[in-house]
């Protein structure tokens, strides 16, 4: 009897152990970092794929230092 609970155990931690990588995975998206100027002829939009949402704020406003007023849309 012991042998199927030990069966059981290590079949309900494969579980738990998928779940929770799909979890930590899902976390990464792709965003659109927007920037805008004055003459609206030069706005443009960079995408920024598989990351944090506060890694895409980072790199958005490293943007932001170098073009103008840079935003995650």
């Amino acid at each position: 009897m012991k042998g199927k609970y030990e069966h059981m155990k290590k079949a309900l931690y494969s579980i738990l152990i998928l779940a929770a990588s799909t979890t930590l995975f899902s976390c990464n998206k792709d965003y659109t970092c927007a920037c805008t100027f004055s003459n609206s002829n030069k706005n443009f939009e960079v995408t920024i794929e598989k990351v944090r949402r506060n890694d895409a704020n980072v790199i958005c406003q490293d943007y932001s230092q170098f073009v103008g007023n840079c935003q995650i849309k």
